[in-house]
């Protein structure tokens, strides 16, 4: 993770919890949401346990594919204690930008009589019982494909901050090498960073490169090779 987004990640979430005299005084509900977007592999779910980690509040990781029915939702977020975060993963599965108005009809004009959580409900849940029944409360929803969400669910008050988890750069490539290998240099770090440059891949494709072996020349040069080689596909796709 960019070293400047990370530092802006860790001022808002402490900005956050030392104001809330602030929010009492002007009526805000004590929350807080985030929208974690970008290609798969990229450290969605680990910047996720890494808040937690750093907050020490408890997660919890709604399936929504697995609940029915609005009031089941209801009773769920409701059952939430403070200092609690609530993260719902891909969320772009969940919910398309498909009309509230229209979510409830199915393929011929009338309602589906088949249970499942709308839109509405949960954001109306968010929005209002969940905000008035607790405090010192963070929602996280992730995406692979932020174009896809509804509106409703990005504006301000829901999603407050919008992280987006990219690609594999030098300054994360030099973090994941410091922690697998314990290293802050290497005489290949100019090749490596000169192919990173060149080539998208993600934190996760790196560190499964890096974990290859424990010898950290061995695991350069297959690092190496492994980006020489996806700049090639790139390059053959491009053409």
């Amino acid at each position: 993770m960019d070293p400047e987004l990370k530092q802006s990640v860790i001022d808002d979430l402490d900005r956050f919890l030392k104001r809330k005299d602030y929010y009492m005084r002007i009526g805000k509900a004590w929350k807080r949401g985030y929208l974690l977007y970008g290609p798969p592999g990229t450290g969605k779910s680990s910047l996720v346990a890494a808040i937690a980690n750093y907050l020490r509040f408890n997660l919890y990781d709604l399936d929504i594919s697995e609940v029915r029915y609005n009031n089941t939702l209801q009773r769920l977020l409701i059952a939430m204690p403070n200092k609690s975060i609530l993260v719902i993963e891909d969320i772009d599965c969940c919910f398309t930008t498909a009309s509230r108005e229209e979510e409830e009809l199915d393929d011929y004009g009338g309602y589906s009589n088949t249970p499942r959580i709308t839109l509405s409900g949960l954001l109306n849940f968010i929005d209002g019982l969940w905000s008035t029944s607790g405090e010192e409360r963070i929602i996280i929803f992730t995406t692979n494909y932020k174009d896809r969400l509804d509106p409703a669910l990005l504006r301000p008050g829901r999603m407050d901050m919008h992280i987006y988890m990219g690609y594999c750069c030098w300054e994360a490539f030099k973090t994941l090498a410091r922690n697998y290998h314990l290293i802050d240099g290497h005489p290949r770090f100019p090749e490596i960073q000169e192919l990173l440059s060149g080539v998208q891949v993600t934190p996760a494709e790196v560190s499964e490169m890096l974990l290859r072996s424990e010898d950290i020349d061995v695991a350069l040069r297959v690092l190496a090779d492994f980006l020489r080689e996806k700049k090639k596909q790139e390059l053959q796709e491009g053409n």
